[in-house]
């Protein structure tokens, strides 16, 4: 396996995700631009108030997603020794990436996932090494390597 090029994908499915967080935000954001000066009733305002509303949730996510998205990028070169926030594990079963959650993919013949430090699997595997075994759900793997 090859860290960079698993992360670089990675990477791929962040902008992805930033991408789409940027279509709602501006689709709120046409939905909650009303003329003050044409006529309307009381529930296209409801509705105006409504959409602002959605618009400044999807702002704040898409912040969020920026911020991880150049989180990604700064550790996309490092390399590690021990399972910690932006290690890419790899078991017989799957390649895990520690550090920020989307949506799984297909990588080499195996499903890479990956998830926050927020996580609560990441609690079961922080500090393992390679040839440690970790349970996941229910099932147990042997880490093979950590990149």
């Amino acid at each position: 396996m090859n860290r960079q090029e698993i992360v670089a994908r990675i990477i791929e499915e962040q902008q992805k995700v930033i991408l789409n967080l940027a279509a709602s935000v501006n689709r709120y954001k046409v939905a909650s631009d009303l003329d003050e000066e044409s006529t309307h009733d009381p529930e296209d305002f409801s509705q105006q108030t409504q959409a602002k509303d959605m618009q400044l949730r999807y702002e704040k996510m898409l912040r969020e997603a920026e911020q991880d998205l150049v989180t990604i990028q700064k550790a996309e070169k490092l390399s590690h020794t021990v399972v910690e926030t932006g290690s890419v594990v790899e078991t017989e079963k799957a390649v895990y990436f520690i550090g920020i959650s989307v949506p799984s993919f297909e990588f080499g013949g195996k499903e890479v996932i990956s998830f926050s430090e927020e996580a609560p699997v990441f609690e079961k595997m922080k500090g393992k090494k390679v040839g440690d075994e970790v349970e996941i759900g229910e099932n147990k793997m042997v880490i093979r390597a950590i990149y």
